[in-house]
């Protein structure tokens, strides 16, 4: 899967879109393109700062809805994952069971997102590798892209680079996600301490809320060069930010020598998760954003699934903008409102909101939302 790159010193004008980052978010977007209007997609180019396959933290959970979006998109991924049957929702000494057969898959972002980037290049894709996004002017055509292979002038850039994006930062919109933290590592399977892995099934313990975190600890089967492996991890959603903050690294420790981890924190993992609240801005002139680009949700904390939904919104606003010669985007924003990923993260982030107030019992909620 070379990159096919037709940049010089000159400007390049082949293509009308520019999709930054080929993530799920961003594949998503132009196989929606394709499959909506295909004339778009072939003058589309995506550029992805490294070469596949590439690895992303990430806790790798596709939803049933991200699998019918899959489905949709005629799309049959075959790469290593563990189906799981039943989720365990945790808090103290009680529990709530989600059972439905398959209705989450746990994957490795290193091997689904070149599966799917494979399946994109070959009906059609323009990928760049190792091309990476490094600023942005208006022109009278639109906009003037500059990366670290050349110049574009395309009509519309979609900034799907991730939670620390580039493009957002370069948009400089009024508002902008908030974030989470998250830490996670990846370990053998124990038979004796991971039950999870033969159960096919996944634990997110919401404990820790006693002890201040605005979050929860998981444990996620899945596979690792062929091997049963575990996903631990703890996440913060930090939404009430004037609290004190809670030692997530001391909790973590406790959490992993439960299970007779001894994984020393220099190893751990670290990232941000960025979440959205109410009053977003996720559009200028010409530009767009999608997936973790945008914000996630702060209670759940997303998933492939969200990033694929994520696509077909900004497929569906990228033909509008071309039917009408209008690429403002000014309706952008009410179009994720009412779009089922806006729906979903505004849903879940009421509730995280409702949750870390003491309004509402966690498990209650997770069960009010599961059942509905």
């Amino acid at each position: 899967m070379d990159s096919i790159n037709k940049t010089s010193s000159g400007l390049n004008t082949d293509f009308d879109i520019m999709i930054v980052g080929g993530g799920p978010a961003g594949v998503s977007t132009w196989l929606h393109l394709h499959k909506y209007a295909p004339e778009l997609a072939e003058k589309t180019v995506l550029i992805e700062k490294e070469r596949y396959p590439r690895d992303k933290l990430c806790g790798g959970a596709i939803l049933d809805w991200g699998q019918a979006i899959l489905r949709k998109l005629n799309i049959q991924i075959s790469v290593p994952n563990v189906s799981i049957n039943k989720a365990i929702y945790r808090y103290c000494n009680e529990e709530y069971c989600h059972k439905v057969p398959n209705f989450l898959k746990i994957v490795r972002r290193l091997e689904f997102d070149y599966a799917l980037a494979k399946e994109a290049t070959n009906r059609g894709l323009i990928l760049h590798q190792n091309e990476e996004f490094i600023d942005y002017s208006s022109s009278n055509n639109g906009v003037i892209v500059k990366t670290n292979k050349g110049k574009y002038n395309v009509r519309v850039i979609v900034g799907a680079d991730g939670a620390l994006s580039k493009v957002r930062a370069k948009m400089k919109l009024q508002t902008k996600p908030r974030y989470a933290t998250a830490i996670e590592i990846f370990n053998p399977v124990n038979q004796e301490y991971d039950p999870e892995f033969k159960e096919n099934t996944t634990l997110m313990d919401f404990t820790p809320i006693k002890e201040g975190v605005q979050g929860y600890v998981w444990h996620f089967p899945c596979i690792k060069n062929g091997k049963p492996f575990m996903n631990h991890g703890i996440c913060d959603a930090r939404i009430y930010k004037n609290r004190p903050r809670v030692n997530l690294k001391k909790i973590f420790s406790h959490e992993l020598q439960s299970r007779q981890i001894n994984f020393p924190p220099k190893k751990w993992s670290g990232h941000p998760v960025p979440w959205l609240e109410k009053q977003i801005h996720l559009s200028r002139s010409n530009m767009i954003l999608v997936g973790d680009a945008a914000g996630i949700e702060p209670l759940i904390g997303g998933g492939i699934h969200l990033s694929l939904a994520y696509g077909d919104l900004a497929a569906n606003a990228i033909v509008d903008a071309f039917q009408n010669s209008n690429y403002s985007f000014n309706d952008y924003n009410n179009r994720f409102m009412n779009h089922s990923v806006g729906k979903y993260i505004n849903k879940l982030t009421l509730i995280a909101h409702e949750v870390y107030t003491g309004k509402n019992s966690i498990l209650d909620s997770l069960r009010a939302l599961l059942r509905k």
